[in-house]
Order: C-alpha cells, then sequence, then structure tokens
C-alpha cells in the first residue's frame, strides 16, 4: 500500500536533533513490499507556540530549507530507492515562492498550504478567513512547479478560495495536481477536519485522490465499538460520491508522539505492522481485487508518482 500521509520526515529530523535513530530503524521494519512499500513523507509546521515546545532550543534556529534538507537526506540513506513524495504541512515557516522553488529543487512534492491554525497564505480549521493574497501567489507557483496542492486542514473559506483558484489555473491549461491526503466525511463524523459532501463534490473536476485517513479522532466517537466498520463507511461514502479511481488510504499514524515525546495518542484503527493485511481485509467487505488494488495504491501512484 501506499499511505498517504506519515509524518516520516519531522520523525527523522527529531532523531537527526537527537542523534538517536533507534526509533527510525524500529520503524523501518513495518516498510516492505508485503505492508508499507510506499508514501508520502511528510514534514510538519504547527503554530509557533507548539514548535517551540517540540524543538526546544532549536527553535530559534528554525530554517526550513534545512530541516528538509537533513530529513530527505536521511530518509534516502535509511530508505533508499522506495517509493516516495516529500511534503511539507503548514507552509508557514517558508519565506515566499523562491525559497518554495528551492525546496522544489530539493524533492519537495507536495504542500498543505495551512497546518490547523490561520498564517499569511489561509487559514487552518481553526481560523476564519479564507486564502490570502500571498497564498495565492504561493499556490499559483506550486502549480507552476509542478507541486501538488492537498486540501487536508484548510477550513471552509480558504478550502473554496482555493478551489476558485484551481479552476482558473486548469481554464488556462496548467496541470492541476490535487489530493486531500488525510481528511474523512464530515457528514458521516461531524470532525472539523473532515470535509463534508459539498467540498468533497467541489474536487471531482480535478480527478483528485482523496486519503480517507484511519487515525481514529476523525474516524468516529471514542464510544464507537466497531472502529474499522466506521473506518470502511467513510471510503464507501466517498467511492458513491466521486467513483472508486478518487479513493487512496492514510494512516496519519501517531504512536511515534508517544515514543518520541511520551504523548498518549488516540487510538489507530489499524496496526500498523500489519496494516496492509488489515485493510485487505475489511475492504474484501465490499470489492474485488482490482478495486482493492486502485484504494491501496495504484490511484494515488496514477495521479502523482
Amino acid at each position: 500500500m501506499i499511505d498517504m500521509h506519515y509524518d516520516m520526515l519531522s520523525v527523522i529530523y527529531q532523531c537527526y536533533l537527537r542523534n538517536d535513530y533507534s526509533y527510525l530503524e524500529e520503524w523501518i521494519k513495518n516498510y516492505n513490499s508485503d505492508n508499507v512499500s510506499g508514501l508520502l513523507a511528510n514534514l510538519y509546521f504547527m503554530n509557533a507556540e507548539e514548535m517551540k515546545e517540540e524543538l526546544g532550543e532549536n527553535y530559534k534556529e528554525i530554517n526550513v530549507l534545512d530541516m528538509f534538507k537533513a530529513s530527505t537526506e536521511l530518509f534516502k540513506k535509511y530508505l533508499p530507492n522506495t517509493k516516495v513524495l516529500f511534503s511539507i504541512e503548514g507552509c508557514d515557516y517558508i519565506k515566499d515562492t523562491k525559497e518554495l522553488e528551492e525546496l522544489y529543487k530539493l524533492g519537495l512534492r507536495n504542500i498543505l498550504l495551512v497546518w490547523n491554525n490561520p498564517n499569511r497564505y489561509g487559514s487552518g480549521n481553526r481560523g476564519d478567513y479564507g486564502l490570502t493574497e500571498l497564498g495565492r501567489e504561493f499556490l499559483v507557483k506550486a502549480i507552476d512547479l509542478g507541486i501538488s496542492i492537498d486540501m487536508s486542514h484548510m477550513n471552509k473559506k480558504t478550502f473554496f478560495d482555493t478551489v476558485e483558484l484551481l479552476r482558473e489555473q486548469k481554464a488556462l491549461g496548467k496541470d492541476v495536481k490535487v489530493i486531500a491526503s488525510h481528511s474523512n466525511c464530515y457528514d458521516l463524523y461531524s470532525h472539523e477536519r473532515n470535509l463534508n459532501d459539498e467540498q468533497i463534490l467541489a474536487l471531482k473536476e480535478f480527478n483528485p485522490v482523496i486519503g480517507l485517513v484511519s487515525y481514529s479522532v476523525f474516524v468516529g466517537s471514542e464510544d464507537v465499538v466497531d472502529i474499522k466498520g466506521e473506518y470502511l463507511k467513510h471510503i464507501n461514502h466517498v467511492v458513491e460520491l466521486l467513483g472508486i479511481d478518487c479513493v487512496g488510504v492514510s494512516t496519519d499514524d501517531m504512536t511515534f508522539a508517544t515514543a518520541l515525546y511520551g504523548e498518549i495518542a488516540d487510538r489507530e484503527v489499524f496496526n500498523y505492522k500489519s496494516v496492509k493485511n488489515d485493510l485487505i481485509n475489511l475492504l474484501k467487505e465490499n470489492y474485488n481485487d482490482e478495486e482493492i488494488e486502485k484504494i491501496l495504491y495504484k490511484n494515488i501512484e496514477k495521479n502523482l508518482f
């Protein structure tokens, strides 16, 4: 399978800061042709307060270019010749379009304009304004470079402002690549990070891939007994809305938060060590082998790799 969202670049950067790669070395055992064989490896940036807490004394030295270069080089060292798309989530610390181009030269191929909070480019789900003029310029540059635009984390206003911009760019004949790497269906579970039917349908014209995310906090309430069954409903719903060719899977697996920071994460729908087989067994309830292959890797492979 191809995992459409795993914060692996941030994990690697933490290992780099600590000069301790034991967690990474253990995680690599999950990465094989029988389990996870490709991923969108993500480097995330939160708001200033949370970045200070996470980076500690290194916060004053925060530099996106340096962090991206260090983490991607180490990824290639530890996971050579792997199917990977490098991603940045939350573009707050990317100075301008010139720096975006430098990141592209280093291998950046996917961006999430915002994290949960508002920034100078637009608003995440905790903000109330839409795409800014700087955000428009930033996205146009990303499209021109061939970077995919990831719609996860945007609030509704930024989301629909971005859809309008994508339409404009598509009308100019540009190749607009669109995904939502880790979002579920708001109409099934009303978490603010999920996309409602109107949002999902607004992406249809771009032939997107929606990565239905198996982190339980976005799947259903804490008292849901059959959390896997709930997750399957999210997949089924996007298939009904957009068709089988627009569906992928992501984990946003947060077990590293416990290992690296001692945080207690919400439950995972799947154990990462067996996520592919668990997904296959679940999908067999509704889909044939060809459709399962599309969901697990062929759709995202076709669109982005």
